[in-house]
């Protein structure tokens, strides 16, 4: 038995030394007020610490976003947004010829700040989200090329208005790819949510992408952390109506 457990925690360790990830990415946000570029992240800096860890289980994936006030409409002397989101997929059939598809479990979360037309700094929420459904993911062994499906019940928890009710359902496509288009050191990543929920004014789709291309620029000077890159948002009734684009200039610090 002791044995056995030291296989199943040297298995652990080692799928976690050679496949974790954890980065930290830097962006500025070039949309300004009053254009077709306008959203509530104009001229902003976020940042996004991200991990993923993959185990005999299956994998867990988490990141947290902060957005800055480099806008005179945000508050002073502090973030203005915080956003959290963890998901967990399990999977105990790894060897059977369903191991590509996992349960996953998930958490969303966060609030903000803003100031009103007096200036007086105000905040809100973005509340609660539960959400759990199925993870159809093919992947390479070092999981540096990744193409995830995701279709999950979402419930969003709404204590204000008990009335308001949600469409419960959630589409999340995730890719990752290396060495893109076969140019060395450049990855495409990114993702694409589509949901549904119930406002106030009626039924609101929701729609959000944010494609990334990096750049390995530290691979020219022994520094193979180091990438540069670019973030282009695009969201349909996120955050506002009606369909918005955003592009971003972006820093990259793989910590693995």
């Amino acid at each position: 038995m002791a044995n056995r457990l030291k296989l199943i925690v040297g298995l652990c360790l080692l799928a976690l030394s050679a496949q974790a990830g954890t980065n930290l990415q830097l962006f500025y946000d070039f949309g300004s007020l009053n254009t077709a570029c306008a959203n509530q992240r104009s001229n902003r800096v976020t940042t996004t610490l991200e991990l993923f860890y993959p185990d005999p289980w299956g994998s867990t994936f988490a990141f947290v976003d902060f957005d800055y006030n480099i806008h005179p409409n945000d508050p002073q002397n502090t973030p203005f947004m915080a956003y959290m989101e963890i998901a967990r997929c399990l999977n105990f059939w790894g060897q059977t010829k369903a191991r590509d598809l996992s349960i996953q479990v998930e958490y969303n979360g966060g609030l903000g700040l803003y100031k009103d037309a007096l200036g007086d700094i105000r905040g809100y929420a973005i509340n609660h989200a539960a959400l759990v459904g199925l993870n159809y993911c093919l992947h390479t062994a070092d999981y540096k090329n990744i193409f995830n499906l995701e279709l999950l019940y979402k419930y969003i928890v709404n204590d204000y208005n008990k009335t308001r009710n949600q469409v419960p359902l959630q589409f999340t496509f995730v890719w990752g790819c290396d060495d893109f288009c076969t140019a060395p050191g450049l990855r495409f990543s990114g993702f694409l949510d589509i949901w549904g929920q119930r406002e106030a004014a009626g039924q609101s789709f929701v729609m959000l992408a944010e494609p990334q291309l990096w750049y390995n620029v530290g691979r020219w000077f022994r520094c193979p952390n180091l990438n540069i890159g670019t973030e282009i948002e695009f969201s349909y009734n996120f955050s506002g109506q009606g369909f918005m684009c955003n592009p971003c200039l972006g820093l990259k610090w793989n910590f693995d």
